[in-house]
């Protein structure tokens, strides 16, 4: 018989597990410039809050990647200080990430290629379309950047999106391949 403490215990430690990965890699200045727009860049931060949806849930995921969020808005010594709005941004990409790719995992019960090209094909859908939304309205807002402007950049934005998600579910699918094999686990 399974104890449901149990499980729950293992839920919220492997909740934790990912959220501190993914804060770690938050915080270790590796970000690269992407190289249409260098205000942009790719990260792995998101691998971790991937890997909590393909190992335990969405619920799990949600909190893992709304964590990170909150310390992302807080300074983080000595390698970056508080950035509040990119705490906004960060959380958001994540999360439509996460919702794109939780959309085929429920539908497409297998681990294969499809199931990724899929995951990807959704996640950068939602994703792009999110953050392209969410910085024609806000970048006005939090940063003062003209409309125009905004619009003139949208099509970078739109392909850095793109390029952020296969870096991230490329990076967790592989990395879910692996743990798998160790811990006999499926999506």
């Amino acid at each position: 018989m399974v104890n449901i403490n149990d499980v729950k215990a293992k839920k919220l430690t492997l909740t934790a597990i990912f959220s501190a990965m993914a804060i770690s890699l938050e915080i270790l200045p590796i970000d690269i410039p992407f190289p249409m727009f260098s205000k942009l860049t790719i990260d792995i931060t998101g691998v971790p809050l991937l890997l909590a949806l393909y190992i335990i849930d969405l619920p799990s995921s949600i909190i893992a990647t709304v964590t990170t969020g909150i310390i992302i808005a807080l300074p983080r010594p000595p390698f970056k200080p508080s950035n509040p709005y990119g705490a906004f941004f960060k959380t958001l990409a994540e999360l439509s990430t996460i919702i794109g790719v939780w959309m085929i995992k429920k539908l497409w019960k297998k681990d294969n290629k499809k199931f990724f090209i899929y995951s990807f094909l959704n996640g950068s859908f939602i994703r792009t379309i999110v953050m392209c939304i969410a910085n024609y309205i806000f970048l006005p807002i939090f940063y003062g950047v003209p409309v125009k402007i905004v619009i003139s950049i949208l099509p970078i934005i739109a392909l850095f999106n793109i390029v952020q998600t296969l870096v991230n579910i490329l990076l967790a699918y592989l990395s879910y391949k692996a743990i798998k094999k160790r811990l006999s686990i499926s999506i």
